[in-house]
């Protein structure tokens, strides 16, 4: 059985796009059309809907895939538990997260996980938070350092919480006027005040724009979207500006320095705050290095409560 034709081929199901699965994989279009050309030779049937874009999968296509992640998942599993058994620990581990988080929680973890596995490479992939939870359930990742989702356990996932993060509005230094803020606690923004403000997000893919999302609903805002982006680092310097605010987590603010002096605000009262977690498929085995490599990542994050105030 041909390992890597399924898994290329279920790669361009998930990205729905030769051009975008091959950009993934690190391989060239054209390698990648002949791998989805030769299967349907093979296999004598169209597994793409060539006709639509984004490409979509035929009825002999979604059974296709169906039963190729499957036995992609079972050979993983099969895979690590013989390692586990033999103690023979190479192979890889691969993890999802966003780029800002990658950038501040990689250098202290890999060394960690490095010295006590040498033999496990250690893949990063950094993807919005939408992307990150479709490759975890398709197999395509083994674990998701993310800020976590009510709907998880509907999705098949599950987590452990590693760390809290406080969420806080970012505004250049004097662009927020006193009495916007609530009269008790001057740190706390007043939330009528941000109705038709200014605002730069992320795109809707990402889960802190879902967030956004959940608190304009909360208190029936109404934001004026002046731009979207993929990095919470762009929106927080483009609220440097002046031109609009950020709503961002206060990770942010330790990643980089705007050019302006800036201002966090809390959001409300308790102060809004979501749980950075691992999450990984319920039905995955979790071997003795992805256990390690969760439980190194607690002792050297679960202590921060990360906020401003």
């Amino acid at each position: 059985m041909d390992f890597r034709q399924l898994q290329y081929l279920t790669v361009v199901a998930e990205y729905q796009s030769i051009t975008k699965a091959a950009k993934a994989l690190y391989i060239s279009q054209s390698a990648m059309s002949h791998y989805v050309q030769k299967a349907e030779a093979e296999l004598g049937i169209q597994l793409f809907d060539r006709s639509t874009n984004p490409l979509t999968l035929t009825y002999a296509g979604e059974l296709y895939m169906e039963s190729a992640r499957k036995i992609l998942m079972e050979n993983d599993r099969l895979t690590r538990e013989f390692r586990d058994i033999t103690r023979h620990m190479t192979g890889k581990l691969r993890i999802g997260t966003s780029r800002d988080r990658a950038s501040y929680m990689m250098p202290r973890i890999l060394p960690v996980f490095a010295q006590k596995y040498p033999g496990i490479k250690v893949e990063i992939f950094t993807e919005s938070g939408e992307k990150l939870q479709e490759a975890l359930r398709n197999g395509r990742i083994d674990l998701l350092l993310l800020a976590g989702d009510q709907k998880l356990n509907q999705q098949g996932l599950s987590a452990q919480n590693i760390y809290t993060e406080e969420l806080v509005l970012a505004a250049k230094k004097g662009s927020i006027p006193p009495d916007h803020r609530d009269p008790r606690f001057p740190h706390i923004i007043n939330p009528k005040y941000l109705n038709h403000m200014p605002f730069f997000l992320l795109f809707q893919e990402h889960v802190a724009r879902s967030f956004c999302d959940y608190y304009f609903k909360k208190y029936r805002i109404k934001p004026d979207i002046k731009m979207e982006f993929v990095s919470n680092i762009t929106c927080y310097h483009m609220a440097s500006t002046g031109m609009g605010l950020a709503i961002i987590p206060y990770l942010t603010t330790r990643l980089t320095q705007p050019d302006q002096e800036m201002e966090l605000l809390s959001l409300e009262y308790p102060v809004a705050t979501w749980n950075i977690q691992a999450i990984y498929r319920k039905e995955a085995y979790l071997g003795q290095p992805e256990q390690d490599f969760i439980a190194i990542t607690k002792q050297l994050f679960s202590r921060e409560i990360i906020h401003p105030v």
